[in-house]
């Protein structure tokens, strides 16, 4: 960097790393358990109920790599299957993957203050933030591109072949945990090649080190192949469109559910003009880390959306990152102190500001306990006999997850299981928990004077399911669920005539 890279003071940066963490693990645990699990969360939990086996079996029925469910599963033996247990890996990813942007800036930039604002950016980055609250890939994600971003600095500097064989080590770990996360090593990739042209040095074992990542990934290729061919014949990723990039800008920035479109407009403008001073202001080799760990997944994922959409905002968590780290260097290489100063206190308090408004935009945690409080509901009132039915695949994992009844619940479908869309859901699919529309009004397994118990929502475009005359309704209730698209849980008691 041209400027305040060798800056001397008696006052030692690092001990704000500490408090640092610290206040990333408070945001990342606030209000964590208050969301009910969703759709793409029970995934995560009801694979680990399968053998080992059988769950790799249905992995590679989906559209995922396996190895967050693999950490995922080693850590529930420990703390085991509860909410709090799988959103907590996640919060432990989120609050390594400060600590390693903290050790990739230092190194990459030789200035521990820099790496200690990237630091604090990144722990109350709203964005980084919301995707730690789930039981996804997504922080396992964000803690291995940074960690291996740091290799390969470190890497690149000494040549050492330990640094190296981590590198590739990494390299193959993140390509088993997302595959947007190819992208980003496209990335690193890009920058190697420009680092040895510009050192004139081949780096022979960099080469090997890609290398190494490709024959640990060997094996899941053949899979991969078959998901791709699965992407590409049906995938619910709508096109991008104009307004695309720009959501995608101010969420990396500061997460939440979207913004009309004049905050998007300026969000975008501020965001070139960042880069431009970043740009310009920064020495060669490490702009360009930064810049094509930013650019390349949008430029990537909008080529390949012309055969097939895969462009979605929460993917852009790894790119988030990279754009983090340039604000923070771009704010502290802003010449005058006071300047400097005063606008990294602005950005830090409209992010902390944002973070509690994207909560307030959900509107009452508390009176939106979805699906939680409809399956307890259905567990303290269900009887032995009783049946239960779903209305759609976008909560019947959910239900499955929470179900306590012993009772196996069965979900309502128009058409046979191997007509269903994927990405409804078929890997955790078995042809006995369906039941037809066209059988549901003959059911045999539905006798007189039986209870049945409907779950429904409004949410994900669903509405109600046509049921037979003969059952009568007794009850229902609505439970309200986090966020909009979400919708109601509704449960409706029937009693057959």
């Amino acid at each position: 960097m041209k400027k305040n890279t060798t800056i001397q003071t008696s006052s030692n940066p690092t001990i704000w790393l500490g408090p640092i963490l610290i206040l990333g693990g408070l945001l990342r645990f606030y209000n964590n358990t208050a969301v009910a699990l969703w759709h793409d969360e029970a995934f995560s939990a009801l694979y680990l109920r399968y053998p080992w086996a059988e769950m790799m079996r249905r992995i590679g029925l989906d559209v995922h790599p396996p190895f967050y469910y693999w950490v995922l599963r080693l850590w529930t033996y420990v703390f085991g299957q509860g909410l709090l247990s799988l959103r907590s890996l996640s919060i432990l990813f989120g609050i390594m993957t400060i600590y390693a942007g903290y050790l990739f800036v230092k190194l990459a930039f030789e200035n521990e203050r820099l790496a200690i604002l990237a630091a604090f950016f990144l722990a109350i980055n709203p964005f980084q933030i919301q995707y730690s609250l789930e039981a996804r890939m997504y922080t396992l994600g964000t803690f291995l591109i940074l960690l291996s971003s740091y290799f390969l600095i470190k890497a690149l500097r000494t040549n050492k072949n330990f640094h190296w064989i981590i590198y590739g080590v990494l390299t193959a770990a993140n390509f088993y945990t997302h595959y947007f996360l190819f992208f980003s090593v496209v990335a690193q990739g890009l920058y190697f090649f420009y680092y040895i042209w510009k050192e004139k040095n081949l780096m022979i074992k960099g080469w090997f080190a890609y290398i190494l990542s490709v024959i640990l990934f060997l094996p899941w290729i053949p899979t991969l192949l078959i998901q791709i061919k699965r992407v590409e014949k049906q995938y619910w990723i709508p096109a991008p469109d104009r307004w695309s990039i720009p959501g995608t800008i101010w969420k990396m920035a500061f997460g939440g559910q979207g913004n009309d479109h004049i905050t998007l407009i300026i969000t975008t403008i501020i965001a070139l003009v960042l880069l431009i001073y970043f740009f310009r202001e920064t020495k060669p080799p490490v702009k360009w880390f930064i810049v094509l760990g930013v650019m390349v997944p949008f430029i990537a994922s909008l080529l390949l959306s012309f055969k097939q959409a895969i462009y979605l905002d929460r993917y852009f968590v790894f790119a988030s990152l990279h754009f983090t780290i340039l604000i923070a260097a771009t704010l502290f290489l802003i010449p005058k102190y006071t300047n400097k100063r005063t606008l990294t206190i602005l950005f830090a308090a409209f992010s902390i500001f944002i973070f509690f408004k994207n909560w307030h935009d959900l509107g009452s945690i508390k009176n939106k306990p979805g699906m939680a409080a409809a399956s307890s509901f259905i567990n303290d009132n269900v009887k032995p006999k009783d049946k239960i039915y779903v209305g759609s695949s976008f909560i019947y994992f959910t239900f499955k997850y929470y179900n306590h009844t012993n009772r196996p619940p069965k979900l309502i479908s128009s058409i046979p299981l191997d007509q269903i869309p994927h990405f409804s859901g078929t890997a955790l699919l078995n042809p006995d928990d369906l039941i037809l529309t066209d059988t549901i009004f003959n059911n045999p397994e539905v006798a007189k004077n039986d209870t049945v118990w409907l779950l429904w929502t409004t949410g994900f475009g669903g509405n109600k399911p046509n049921v037979p005359g003969i059952w009568q309704k007794v009850a229902e209730k609505s439970y309200s669920d986090t966020s909009g698209f979400k919708g109601d849980i509704i449960v409706t008691e029937y009693h057959v005539d």
